[in-house]
């Protein structure tokens, strides 16, 4: 299988997993973008892989869809950009997931949403 065609099965596979995980307390619905520290915790490590390789998949289309001024498939923008080195996530599911990992460590994090940690995981990453 390609890594864009993995990428993409395992971010499906990600929210899937996360949908079905069970994470969400019962009687209340949390879409992905809700979920924060304390559920993060409670993943397991593929569970911790699927949801940043989602997320990761997930900037890739949109930003490749917006950036593509051809007509062209998402996989063949997503490419564009990963050759011209210009992928909104660049580095690995590895550096994300351990990143976040390290971020949860402290207490006082836990109820920060794991997207707003993404982003500035990434932004500390390309400032240095």
């Amino acid at each position: 299988m390609g890594s864009r065609k993995r990428l993409l099965f395992l971010g499906t596979l990600g929210l899937g997993l996360l949908l079905g995980s069970g994470v969400a307390k019962a009687g209340q619905e949390q879409g992905p973008t809700q979920l924060a520290g304390r559920d993060w915790r409670g993943f397991g490590p593929k569970e911790k892989d699927a949801y940043v390789a989602g997320f990761i998949a997930g900037a890739a289309v949109r930003g490749g869809l917006a950036a593509s001024s051809i007509d062209t498939t998402p996989s063949g923008a997503i490419e564009a950009m990963r050759m011209a080195k210009q992928l909104p996530f660049p580095y690995s599911v590895s550096v994300y997931a351990s990143q976040i990992d390290d971020y949860y460590w402290w207490q006082n994090h836990l109820d920060v949403p794991i997207v707003d940690v993404m982003v500035r995981t990434d932004i500390q990453l390309k400032s240095h």
